[in-house]
């Protein structure tokens, strides 16, 4: 039945099922952690989670999307480029090892102090995104979904089952993070084998000057969009209690559900999207299939807001149930981002990430001083009212700049409306008893895919399509 299936859809259904069991095997783990880590710990986790995504961003190098951004270039020269960055990501994790072999000792200096042993072990991980992201990368390019979802199931399976058993050995922090470091280094020696087969893997110093021309601006946009989501831990770790950190976290991993629910698409549209928008019908292609992905991004956070406050009350002790009022603002919030990066094309086919550096740094300058005013005076609540800002700052800017650079007709009031049933419905579980709301959420949810259907925003279904499915 599968094969029978357009690509475009066999991709994402592949995606679908690899990210299905992956977030679903952590989503079965959540009673299993927050029964063996206490609340304090698990903030604790949280906030050294967040210190590590500003190293992974560094890491990461932006060679992802430089690898988008060269190795689309047809025949030969892609597959050149994409020997090229796959070169300069490896010699990116090798450094990245030994840097955080040498600053390990540091994690004392820490607002919530870290052992050597803890930042070791989430120094591997971090040091090995590029040597990741990268191959994984370029499986997506060419449409290799299946190998992809093999191994991403693989990744996924083998870090569950060894965060269990070292976090039910008493490991804690150190065990999840273990479990997370073997996991990563496992998969990065894989993926490079699979990405010298393919295109090599080409170490081209002279190469690397325009590469990391249009790398090292995005990761400087991504260090300074880190202040639009994760850097209130920062402030948050000095003015709330370690308790209340934790429950935020847990708001902010089920938030994350609405991420889950688009990446079939985001994987399947991104990597295609600039070559996709230099053939002669692709500007009106993009300009659909964004509308497309923000249909299923707004549709998705409604969908993470209903759920998330339900599983936490059902499915956690009676110390996380805090966290249940924070979903639905966080689901807006990633929502929020989803949209800024699906109306962003113009601002990534320029030959350098100067445009995405100049949005992200100013988004996230407004976050940090939104952090400093209102986290003091608010807390966690406030927190999320300077996340929200600044990522609507961050998306509007992302549509004019692109605008101008590649105007789309993107059908922005269309968009709107929907953004608003979505907001609607999720607001139910604050307004409902959780039985009454989970009895109104199958029907909320039809009329919302209903109305995006209705709106052109997603396609509708074809007979053809619900016999081949029931078949």
């Amino acid at each position: 039945m599968l094969a029978r299936l357009p690509a475009p859809l066999r991709a994402a259904g592949l995606y679908a099922g690899a990210m299905v069991w992956t977030k679903g095997l952590g989503l079965l783990l959540l009673p299993v952690i927050t029964a063996l880590l206490p609340a304090a710990e698990y903030g604790r986790m949280e906030f050294l989670c967040s210190a590590a995504e500003i190293a992974a961003l560094v890491a990461g190098a932006g060679l992802v999307d430089t690898l988008y951004r060269f190795g689309s270039e047809p025949g030969s020269a892609g597959r050149r480029s994409a020997a090229q960055v796959a070169g300069l990501a490896l010699m990116v994790s090798l450094g990245g090892l030994g840097l955080a072999l040498l600053l390990s000792p540091l994690g004392a200096l820490l607002p919530m102090p870290a052992t050597t042993t803890e930042v070791a072990l989430l120094g591997v991980t971090v040091a090995l995104e590029a040597a990741i992201g990268v191959p994984l990368a370029w499986l997506r390019m060419q449409g290799r979904a299946a190998h992809y979802a093999a191994l991403v199931v693989a990744r996924g399976t083998l870090h569950s089952a060894l965060l269990a058993l070292l976090l039910w050995q008493g490991f804690g922090v150190a065990g999840m993070l273990a479990a997370g470091a073997v996991g990563s280094l496992l998969a990065a020696l894989a993926l490079l084998g699979s990405q010298a087969r393919s295109t090599g893997i080409r170490l081209a110093p002279n190469a690397w000057k325009h590469l990391l021309a249009y790398g090292l601006p995005l990761t400087a946009g991504g260090l300074a969009s880190f202040f639009l989501g994760t850097a209130d831990r920062w402030f948050l770790a000095g003015t709330v209690s370690a308790a209340e950190l934790g429950q935020y976290a847990l708001a902010a991993k089920l938030g994350l559900v609405m991420a889950f629910l688009t990446q079939p698409f985001d994987l399947w549209f991104y990597p295609r999207r600039i070559a996709l928008y230099g053939t002669a019908t692709g500007p009106g292609q993009v300009a659909k299939l964004s509308a497309t992905g923000a249909a299923v991004t707004l549709c998705a956070a409604a969908l993470a807001a209903l759920a998330g406050p339900l599983l936490i009350r059902w499915a956690t002790p009676a110390a996380y149930h805090g966290a249940a009022g924070y979903v639905p603002w966080l689901c807006a919030a990633l929502a929020l981002q989803s949209l800024g990066s699906l109306f962003n094309i113009g601002c990534y086919l320029q030959r350098t990430g100067r445009q995405s550096l100049l949005v992200n740094g100013g988004a996230g300058l407004v976050a940090l001083a939104a952090y400093a005013v209102l986290i003091p005076r608010c807390g966690v609540a406030g927190a999320v009212a300077a996340t929200l800002l600044a990522q609507a700052v961050r998306l509007v800017w992302f549509a004019w700049l692109s605008q101008r650079s590649a105007p789309l007709a993107y059908g922005f009031g269309r968009v709107a409306l929907l953004g608003l049933a979505c907001a609607a419905v999720a607001a139910l579980p604050q307004l409902l008893a959780p039985l009454p709301t989970l009895a109104m959420a199958p029907a909320a949810l039809v009329c919302l895919a209903t109305l995006a259907v209705r709106l052109g925003l997603l396609p509708r279904p074809r007979l053809g399509t619900a016999r081949l499915v029931l078949g």
